[in-house]
């Protein structure tokens, strides 16, 4: 778990990352009730990314850090997009 716990931050931290050195937006939601992790990404109100894991709580460790590592993957992704923008 420690690995997830750590990937949760890489995740938490390019959100923030976005929302100050971006016009792009960030939402990500840890519903308990629903046992549904979702994380969603938009620019002047159009979604550019989003992904959504149901059944948070059920998964299986292993499958869960490669779905968390997606979620890095793509929103690394985005910020290096932003970066390229802004040093051209």
């Amino acid at each position: 778990m420690d690995t997830n716990f750590s990937l949760f931050n890489q995740i938490n931290s390019l959100c923030y990352w976005l929302l100050n050195f971006s016009d792009y937006r960030s939402s990500i939601i840890l519903d308990a009730d629903s046992d549904v992790y979702s994380i969603c990404i938009k620019h002047g109100g159009v979604e550019l990314y989003s992904n959504e894991i149901k059944g948070f709580s059920k998964r299986n460790p292993r499958f869960l850090e490669h779905e968390l590592d997606a979620i890095v993957a793509g929103l690394l992704h985005l910020k290096q997009n932003v970066d390229t923008k802004r040093s051209a």
